[in-house]
């Protein structure tokens, strides 16, 4: 008797410290990150410098172009709307990301400004420049999308909101901005957000980019802090996010690069 039970007390031991070492490699793996972006003066600062350069080049751009159709394109998760009250929910409630949690916050139209773009996204609008969003968010999305600027008072157009359809490559409506605007800036979280030359890159094809066009940054592409989420997080992954979480925790250990 006294066997069987120390049996199951070692089964369930084994079975919730499994649990409790899932739980912590995937949602407290997530914990520093959102914690930083949602409590830390840094981030603020990081996202409002960000913002204050964008209308420093602005400025300057709107200076020297002759163009009468001038625009800006930015993404909007992250660049425009915080989502991190998303990521602390899932944290606290112990689950990852899902389509129909993504879609229950997206239709609350809860999500607050990234401090500083308000400000910036004003002072576009009243130079006449045509502010376009190109995000991921699907097109079912696109109304409390809309919803969320307006309650924000961040200035836009439903017919420039352009949503995914059946693929997150942003080229194609990139271009289509491109052939009646001259665009003076792009802004994002990721580097996708910014150009076709940044799509499905691996990391070190990234990097090498991004030193190559050091000169670019601060003018023509604005990048927000995102540490929660992203494509850089991604290419951690040999066979995505389909393994397991502690597989994936093994994986990115693999990027820790420590000194010798």
């Amino acid at each position: 008797m006294k066997l069987h039970l120390l049996l199951v007390l070692f089964t369930c031991f084994n079975f919730f410290s499994c649990a409790q070492s899932q739980y912590y490699n995937e949602r407290t793996y997530m914990e520093a990150s959102t914690l930083w972006v949602q409590n830390a003066a840094e981030y603020k600062a990081l996202t409002l410098q960000a913002y204050n350069v964008a209308t420093l080049q602005l400025k300057q751009s709107l200076k020297k172009s002759g163009a009468k159709n001038k625009a800006i394109i930015l993404d909007l998760d992250e660049t425009v709307l915080d989502n991190s009250p998303y990521q602390a929910s899932g944290i606290l409630e112990g689950r990852g990301y899902t389509e129909s949690s993504w879609d229950e916050w997206v239709k609350l139209a809860k999500a607050q400004a990234v401090p500083g773009a308000l400000d910036f996204l004003n002072y576009a609008h009243a130079r006449g420049v045509e502010i376009f969003y190109i995000t991921n968010r699907r097109s079912k999305h696109l109304d409390p999308t809309y919803q969320n600027l307006v309650e924000l008072g961040i200035p836009v157009e439903r017919e420039n909101m352009m949503m995914r359809t059946t693929t997150s490559n942003k080229t194609q409506r990139r271009q289509f901005v491109l052939d009646k605007y001259q665009v003076l800036l792009y802004i994002g979280d990721v580097m996708a957000d910014l150009g076709e030359r940044f799509e499905d890159l691996s990391l070190n094809e990234m990097h090498v980019l991004t030193e190559g066009i050091s000169q670019e940054f601060g003018k023509k592409y604005i990048i927000l802090p995102n540490p929660m989420y992203g494509d850089w997080e991604r290419a951690f992954y040999e066979d995505g996010n389909s393994s397991t979480a502690i597989k994936r925790a093994r994986q990115r250990r693999n990027y820790l690069y420590p000194y010798e």
